[in-house]
């Protein structure tokens, strides 16, 4: 019978061809090897010759199975390996772009800042504190500091509007202290640094972002607190990354580190309402949300073993956040790695908020 091959009929060539009798084409169920058409059934046994009785064929010997090989590396539990290098270029692939950080010349901006450097970024490094920033210069030659206060409005349009092409952003810059509800004022109000800076830093990198038609992603660091109600947190924060305005009050074992009220609130349905704006333009906005960070504020304002208690109780993971948990989430939202990822909250809590 004719039989075109199927090269011929993808090329769009059909050419018969003539086969002997009882052959099959070749790629047929018979000419296909044992293993991939599936064994051939047995031949029905021919019946035994009257007046003899049928042999039966002795039982099979059972097999004995090989020894299984001791656990591999691959088999190891996951404890039991080296975690990624989460900072490292070849992993996040961010060498080459560029990024401000805020709030950078301490605890979990510094860090940032440290860790984007490493991994090739060109980094700009904002802070009130002109100490910080020279001595964060000297420890990653090429990062460029500013020096503004994020509060004052016009300050920072002259500091950052001329900034130029920036890829990434963190947003980490907070000012911090615990005051009961009662008793905020309105010349106190964080939310000039809190909020409202978010929102100008943010326009300033977006609109560049949009006018040169490039992708981009932007970070704001949140708290758990934003989720979760806690005595004396109505407005203000006592945050890692926060500089203190004031003298801080005596800390009782109520008052929480890193954690924030109203301002940090505002800050991720601000994240939300900014990722479903400007995902069209490919930019997408995320916040992290940690528990207390052993900073050295952190550290100091929780030496107290009866007041760590009262947070370390509600932690399932039972310790405080190091700096580390925080930048490498926060890295991980820079990056590609995260390309479907906005308008989240991302929890570094070790379960707070599962409790």
């Amino acid at each position: 019978m004719p039989w075109s091959s199927p090269q011929e009929e993808a090329g769009g060539t059909c050419r018969a061809t003539s086969l002997p009798a009882g052959a099959s084409p070749p790629g047929s169920l018979k000419t296909l090897s044992p293993g991939l058409a599936g064994p051939l059934p047995p031949a029905p046994a021919a019946p035994p010759p009257s007046g003899q009785s049928p042999r039966r064929s002795p039982a099979p010997r059972p097999r004995s199975r090989p020894a299984l090989a001791p656990p591999g590396p691959a088999l190891q539990p996951r404890a039991l390996r080296s975690p990624p290098a989460v900072g490292n270029a070849m992993e996040l692939g961010l060498a080459g772009r560029r990024a401000l950080v805020t709030g950078a010349g301490k605890g979990i901006g510094r860090s940032t800042v440290r860790a984007l450097h490493a991994a090739g970024v060109q980094v700009v490094a904002v802070s009130r504190t002109q100490g910080d920033l020279d001595s964060l210069a000297r420890e990653c030659p090429g990062v460029e500091p500013v020096c503004v206060d994020l509060g004052d409005w016009e300050a920072t349009e002259r500091a950052l509007g001329g900034v130029g092409p920036v890829d990434l952003l963190v947003n980490n810059a907070a000012v911090a202290l615990l005051q009961p509800f009662l008793e905020v004022t309105k010349e106190a109000s964080p939310f000039d640094v809190n909020l409202r800076a978010v929102i100008q830093v943010s326009q300033i990198v977006a609109r560049g972002l949009i006018a040169r038609g490039a992708p981009g992603s932007i970070v704001n660091v949140s708290s758990q607190a934003s989720q979760r109600a806690l005595t004396n947190h109505g407005v203000y924060c006592e945050c890692a990354s926060c500089t203190p305005p004031h003298p801080q009050p005596a800390a009782g074992p109520h008052l929480q580190s890193l954690l924030t009220g109203a301002t940090k609130g505002a800050m991720d349905m601000l994240t939300k309402v900014m990722a479903l704006e400007l995902g069209p333009h490919k930019i997408r906005v995320n916040t992290v949300n940690p528990t207390v960070v052993m900073t050295p504020m952190g550290k100091a304002n929780w030496s107290d073993p009866l007041k760590a208690k009262t947070m370390l109780d509600r932690i399932p993971l039972g310790r405080f956040a190091e700096v580390q948990d925080v930048v490498d989430a926060i890295l991980f939202l820079l990056s590609d790695c995260s390309s479907m990822t906005t308008g989240s909250a991302v929890p570094v809590d070790g379960g707070f908020l599962a409790t």
